[in-house]
């Protein structure tokens, strides 16, 4: 009895010994191997404590391999949650998350071991990963059958999920049903609603969490509530929370910086943006990215570009590729192919570039070199790389370069390779190539198109209904775009406004102003573009009232902010009906307005 004591004590401390060595003192592949060797010899390879600690460290130093062969070399499948865990774990950890799923699928199978909350934590950040949603959502009936919801870590994943899917009442019950809620979860839900663009829902749950709950914001809060002011365009609240990040002591964190950056870039104040980014003590690359891309976005690419030397040869940040990107946009908005191939030289094709030569990249080198007419260098990259070939967004960058250039038989000759090699045109094609027939325009290739359009079925697409009006208009088919607007089953403001300028380049006044008085019944409301139309309809009919009526009710009525372009074309109005003192006190009008917001 006593031997078998001593025997039973001695074991557990080589158990506990073992344990300790590969958890604690393991500190290579090559340790870890000799600890495994005395694992099997003392008789220890079977033991599920023993081995869930052997796959996590193989994980750890990413021998997911081994991990693996550990896994299966179990005598029977796992009784216990802790070894499906680690392996599921250890896929995570390496970015396999397709197979930490099949794991968690074949546990699910096994009727010998139940998930317990590590489990479903687990599970549902990899159908996050993998946007599997529909797995996810069955992880999650799962986890309410098991009265797990309320749990902090599993409630806190399954908000990121439905908001990733876009289910954000289903987020918002589940937050709301948790006992107990930290920062994390908060920022979950606020990040849910910031991305989806729920601006008023972002603040009201900002203010409940500083406000009501007494929860100290964190970095990624600031980032979350800054970022949906972004995406929703509204710049007042995004001050607010500036201040609110400066009374916070978040002035000089990076990561708020550059979501305020990127705020103000969204907001089309890139001089604020300019002015932030020079006072930031430190930038990281994504400073740097955010800022030549608000260049690239507002039509500066020499400033990008200026900004790029001024990063490689004042920093040691390392170029990224998102940043590649938009240089090469830059150089091809500018026809500069000289910067364009350097910059392809320098960081694409040398032996030390650490860029692969991805499909975004390769569609960006052949949309640069068609723009800076370089047609027959993008047409070799089109057709000899295999990663692009075939891929309708990389023909569709080749279609929108010719177009832009006026090249329309080089776009009607690509359209027809395209069909030849049977690669299926999208919405964005059907776009791209009635604009080009447009520009000349061509009323038996549009038709051509329209019929291809039917025959895809795409002629319900709004976009690409909006675009066949203008053609029609502009071929001087007016019926025919009467047609296509009639069709359209839900019209949005491109919609009307498309109509309406068609009947003003055919001299159809009065029927853009009733077209106008039917949109407003409609209950669509008017922008820039649907003013500019109407007003010219009015410039050239000669509808003097009706159009200064409709200039003052842009204001007034509308709470839009006449643009250049509508002063011009009301002053043309007023100038072609011969009322030229009226014409010019507008024009005065205008710049003294100009002068005194100039501060002059």
């Amino acid at each position: 009895m006593y031997d078998r004591v001593i025997r039973a004590n001695t074991w557990q401390a080589l158990k506990e010994s073992m344990a300790d060595a590969i958890a604690k003192h393991c500190g290579s592949v090559r340790n870890l191997q000799q600890l495994h060797c005395r694992v099997i010899i003392h008789g220890l390879g079977f033991n599920l404590y023993i081995s869930s600690l052997i796959i996590n460290k193989c994980c750890v130093f990413g021998d997911v391999g081994t991990a693996r062969l550990v896994f299966d070399g179990l005598r029977q499948r796992p009784t216990k949650a802790l070894v499906w865990n680690s392996m599921i774990r250890g896929y995570l950890r390496n970015g396999l998350s397709g197979l930490a799923l099949n794991v968690y699928e074949e546990m699910e199978l096994s009727s010998e071991c139940e998930p317990d909350k590590q489990t479903f934590h687990l599970a549902i950040n990899a159908c996050s990963e993998l946007s599997e949603f529909e797995l996810g959502c069955r992880v999650g009936d799962r986890v309410r059958r098991r009265g797990f919801e309320s749990d902090l870590l599993i409630a806190t994943a399954l908000i990121r999920m439905y908001c990733k899917v876009g289910e954000i009442e289903i987020a918002r019950r589940v937050f709301d049903d948790m006992a107990i809620r930290d920062a994390v979860s908060w920022n979950a839900m606020l990040s849910g609603y910031s991305q989806g663009g729920h601006l008023r829902e972002v603040m009201d749950l900002f203010r409940s969490m500083r406000f009501m709950h007494r929860i100290a914001p964190t970095e990624a809060t600031l980032v979350s509530v800054i970022t949906g002011c972004a995406n929703s365009g509204s710049l007042e609240p995004g001050e607010v929370m500036f201040a609110h990040s400066i009374k916070t002591g978040f002035e000089d964190n990076l990561f708020v910086f550059n979501s305020l950056i990127a705020m103000y870039i969204d907001c089309d104040f890139l001089n604020m943006a300019e002015q932030l980014f020079k006072r930031m003590v430190f930038k990281d690359a994504v400073s740097w990215s955010i800022m030549i891309g608000g260049y690239v976005r507002h039509n500066c690419p020499n400033d990008a570009l200026q900004l790029f030397h001024r990063m490689i040869s004042s920093t040691k940040i390392a170029t990224t590729r998102s940043i590649l990107l938009n240089l090469l946009l830059a150089c091809a908005n500018l026809g500069n192919w000289q910067e364009g191939r350097w910059i392809e030289e320098t960081y694409l094709m040398c032996d030390e570039s650490e860029f692969e030569l991805d499909a975004s990249l390769i569609t960006m080198l052949i949309y640069m070199h068609a723009k800076c007419g370089m047609i027959e260098i993008s047409l070799k990259l089109l057709n000899e790389n295999a990663l692009v070939s075939r891929d309708v967004i990389a023909w569709n960058s080749m279609l929108k370069a010719c177009t832009e250039l006026g090249q329309v038989e080089k776009v009607l000759d690509l359209t027809l390779q395209m069909q030849r090699k049977v690669i299926d045109s999208d919405n964005i094609t059907f776009i791209t190539v009635l604009s080009a027939i447009s520009m000349v325009p061509l009323p038996r290739k549009g038709a051509e198109t329209h019929a291809h359009i039917i025959k895809r079925a795409f002629e319900s697409e709004r976009p690409i209904a909006n675009s066949l009006i203008d053609m029609y208009a502009r071929c001087g088919s007016l019926a025919d775009s009467e047609k296509v607007f009639n069709h359209i089953h839900e019209k949005d403001v491109v919609s009307w406004s498309s109509l309406i300028k068609a009947y003003a380049w055919n001299g159809n006044a009065k029927e853009a102003l009733n077209l106008f008085q039917l949109m407003m019944e409609s209950g669509t409301s008017a922008n820039h573009f649907t003013f500019l139309a109407t007003l010219s309809a009015c410039s050239h009919a000669g509808f003097v009232e009706e159009g200064k009526e409709l200039f003052r009710s842009m204001k007034e009525v509308f709470n839009l902010e006449p643009g250049i372009e509508h002063f011009t074309c009301i002053v043309d109005m007023l100038c072609r009906a011969g009322n030229l003192n009226d014409a010019l006190n507008l024009l005065q009008n205008q710049m003294n307005s100009m002068g005194t917001h100039a501060g002059l």
